[in-house]
């Protein structure tokens, strides 16, 4: 790590570590006192708190049904993207295919169970956080995260024991970029972080969130998978904080769109003490997905409603609509699947499932007589497209 580059830094200190001839940068405690935001960064808040709410008011009008269809794939969606920064190469395609067909490749299949563990995660932590969030939490999600895949092996739901840093992978902890906190402060500054999250009422709830991201990064309490759960933690705060009723919402497509000046405005806020143009870069995350999110929301929302009067049409059975719903929980489907969700007998759902096909709704993709796999595709298309700028 090189001194130099830290010309300002009122967020921590640097440490000289002589038994291993290294810098570390050691944060300080919450909340950081000489934060005063401009009103730039006001303006910026309020825009953001507005987005946010339209967000929050278009869930709370769903019904429990269209929540229960959403929230799985937002869920799978912002795993997606927080893994892809992580390095992952699977697509929601490639995980929602999984499910249903085996991925042969090796390292997909890999990164296809991070994804779900991903989402396992954080569906765990907004099960248990009820009003707080605890270091307890945030260990058991990280066991999730790193179950059976790249890391697991790196004492999952431990802090760490050993010096970490962040690079490249040949990096030293001479040649890092970044070494955070050393294992023997990390027990207390974790302490302080959930102290804040949970109790901090010096500071408006999302610059809460993007301070306490920051810090969870400078940290970096455990040994791999810091980042994926630092990201799950954004959902958590804002669920717990009452700012978003449902997860629906997926902040790392911006973080991974920019992730040059994502990964530079968290080291310049060490280094320069660039606190406002870290959060002015996270407001604006918020900002840009959450209208991403209100637009996806009314794609699949109008999709399905779509679907239901057109199906309505060509079948008078009354479990169509069921079959419809499936689709929209995994795109890919078989006629199993099918029989066995809705009750019905397989030449039923064979009926119901070709009347899908023959207009254009599922394609059958195996080109095999028996065990065909179906896709709905304008739903997939739907989930993986990408906001522009």
């Amino acid at each position: 790590m090189d001194e130099r580059e830290f010309t300002d830094s009122k967020t921590g200190k640097l440490v000289w570590e002589q038994n291993g001839m290294y810098y570390r940068f050691e944060p300080n405690h919450l909340p950081f006192k000489e934060f005063m935001p401009s009103q730039n960064l006001i303006n910026s808040l309020l825009n953001t708190a507005l987005v946010l709410g339209r967000l929050d008011g278009q869930t709370q009008k769903l019904s429990p049904e269209e929540v229960t269809l959403l929230r799985m794939p937002f869920i799978l969606k912002e795993a997606t993207l927080s893994s892809e920064i992580e390095g992952t190469r699977s697509t929601l395609t490639d995980v929602y295919k999984d499910e249903k067909q085996k991925e042969t490749d090796v390292q997909k299949a890999l990164d296809n169970e991070e994804i779900r563990n991903h989402a396992q995660a954080l569906e765990y932590g907004l099960k248990n956080i009820n009003q707080e969030i605890t270091e307890e939490i945030i260990k058991e999600m990280h066991k999730i995260l790193l179950q059976g895949v790249r890391g697991s092996d790196k004492q999952p739901g431990e802090y760490k024991i050993t010096q970490n840093a962040i690079g490249k992978r040949q990096d030293t902890l001479e040649t890092a970029k970044f070494v955070p906190a050393s294992p023997q402060n990390t027990p207390f500054l974790m302490k302080n972080f959930v102290e804040f999250v949970n109790n901090d009422k010096t500071l408006n709830a999302l610059y809460r969130i993007a301070i306490a991201h920051y810090q969870f990064e400078a940290v970096h309490p455990f040994r791999d998978g810091n980042g994926r759960i630092g990201r799950l933690l954004i959902m958590l705060i804002l669920c717990k904080e009452k700012i978003l009723c449902q997860p629906l919402l997926y902040i790392s497509e911006f973080f991974n769109r920019n992730r040059s000046t994502y990964t530079d405005s968290l080291f310049d806020v060490s280094s320069k003490n660039k606190i406002e143009e870290w959060i002015l870069f996270f407001l604006k995350a918020l900002e840009v997905q959450a209208n991403s999110s209100l637009q996806l929301i009314q794609e699949l929302e109008s999709y399905k409603k779509y679907l239901q009067e057109a199906m309505a049409g060509v079948s008078q059975s009354p479990k169509m609509h069921l079959v419809v719903e499936l689709i929209f929980k995994n795109p890919f489907i078989t006629i199993k699947d099918v029989a066995d969700e809705i009750g019905m007998t397989l030449p039923g759902a064979s009926n119901l499932v070709h009347k899908l096909e023959q207009k254009g709704v599922l394609k059958e993709i195996t080109g095999k007589k028996t065990r065909k796999l179906f896709v709905a595709q304008r739903i997939l298309d739907i989930m993986e497209s990408k906001q522009k700028l």
